[in-house]
C-alpha cells in the first residue's frame, strides 16, 4: 500500500513538472509534409502582456497549386504552465495560409515552436 502511495505521489509531481500547453488545429494525415517551422520567444521587458505573430504563407513558385494546411501545432516550450497562449487568427486548416497570435501570461515570457503541415 505504501509503495502504491509513493508511486502515485511521484507520478503526480512529475506530471506537474512537465506540464506545458500545446495547442493544435486539424490533424496529421498520411503524406503530410512539414511546410514551415519556427521558434518564437519573447522574454524581454517586464510589460503586462507580450505578443508576437507567426505567419505561414505559401511560397510563390510559378503557377503551381499552393499546398493546403492540414495540421498546425504550437508547442509551449516553457514548463509548469507559465508560458503563453496560441490563437489562430486567420486562415488555418484547409486553407493555403495561417496566422497565429502568441501571447504571454501577465508579466511572463513565452517560447513557442510552431509547426505547419500540409499537402
Amino acid at each position: 500500500m505504501r509503495t502504491l502511495f509513493v508511486t502515485s505521489i511521484l507520478l503526480l509531481a512529475f506530471g506537474v513538472l512537465i506540464y506545458a500547453e500545446t495547442t493544435q488545429w486539424g490533424r496529421r494525415v498520411f503524406r503530410d509534409r512539414l511546410l514551415s517551422r519556427g521558434t518564437i520567444a519573447n522574454n524581454s521587458l517586464p510589460v503586462p502582456v507580450k505578443s508576437a505573430v507567426f505567419q505561414y504563407s505559401p511560397p510563390r513558385l510559378g503557377a503551381g497549386r499552393s499546398p493546403n494546411v492540414t495540421y498546425i501545432v504550437a508547442r509551449d516550450n516553457v514548463k509548469n504552465g507559465r508560458g503563453g497562449l496560441a490563437t489562430l487568427v486567420s486562415g488555418g486548416v484547409n486553407r493555403t495560409q495561417a496566422t497565429i497570435r502568441l501571447t504571454s501570461r501577465p508579466y511572463g515570457g513565452f517560447n513557442f515552436t510552431v509547426e505547419v503541415y500540409g499537402k
